[in-house]
């Protein structure tokens, strides 16, 4: 092996099963509720610098996790042959919607504060902060005996928390009609992107095979989330697609809603 085959090699390393509620996974609840406090008492402090920083934080460091996750889950060595192969998981591809945050804040740290930079951050307020939620309070299914993969999505999913929250108490994101509907359109237009992804890689011909289902609304291959896996069985794919788009509306007016409250009391 060269040098980078040793690093991915090295990054390869395992640990048992983190579980819910388990020390790894208590750390990192812990680590959200400081990190939400440590903003809220310095909500104050807002501005454009400080709010690229958190922006570029979150977004480089989940970007450089991204590309080591790819890397090594592509990447095998066989310590008996002493052979290294190559071949790349296309179920795990970097467009879901937990992931669209590593895009969206890369991206709105070179945008002015303009409407495409609302919309995208009301994107990032309202729609993807449930799937971050959901995944800190029940993280079993994304848990594995990778060292490197159980740190990736816990920051990926936490930190797009903290993110969320913070655009919203610190009025990045105003709590109004305009932002939401904005958020939505934004949604939208990645899951239009999505399954174009889905049908252009499913009929290329280069999957061998495997799953390639980004936003889980591929018509080709059934989504292992446990509500949406039931209802795709079930009905016609039409319907599905339908369904999922109006549980992650409701998600979001959910989020919306309870921001809308928690800002009239405060």
């Amino acid at each position: 092996m060269n040098w980078f085959e040793k690093f991915l090699y090295l990054l390869q390393g395992e640990m048992e099963t983190p579980k819910t509620l388990g020390w790894f996974h208590i750390l990192w609840i812990i680590f959200v509720v400081v990190s939400i406090l440590i903003l809220f008492l310095t909500r104050k402090k807002h501005n454009e610098k400080r709010l690229k920083f958190i922006l570029g934080t979150y977004g480089i460091i989940a970007f450089i996790l991204e590309l080591l996750k790819q890397l090594i889950w592509a990447f095998n060595y066989d310590s008996i042959t002493n052979i290294v192969t190559w071949d790349y998981e296309w179920y795990s591809a970097p467009f879901q919607l937990c992931t669209t945050p590593i895009f969206i804040s890369l991206i709105c740290l070179f945008l002015k504060n303009n409407k495409l930079r609302k919309s995208l951050l009301s994107y990032m307020a309202f729609v993807t902060i449930l799937g971050s939620l959901v995944t800190l309070i029940i993280p079993d299914s994304c848990f594995t005996s990778d060292i490197l993969i159980n740190i990736h999505t816990m920051w990926l999913h936490c930190g797009s928390l903290v993110v969320s929250v913070y655009l919203l108490m610190s009025r990045e994101v105003e709590i109004n009609k305009k932002n939401l509907i904005n958020s939505f359109i934004v949604f939208l237009l990645f899951v239009v992107i999505a399954e174009i992804l889905n049908m252009s890689v499913y009929n290329s011909g280069i999957l061998n095979e495997e799953t390639f289902n980004m936003f889980y609304i591929s018509p080709y291959f059934i989504t292992h989330l446990p509500v949406f896996k039931t209802i795709q069985e079930s009905v016609p794919f039409i319907i599905y697609l339908l369904s999922y788009i109006g549980i992650i509306f409701t998600g979001s007016l959910i989020v919306y809603f309870i921001s809308y409250l928690i800002s009239k009391i405060s």
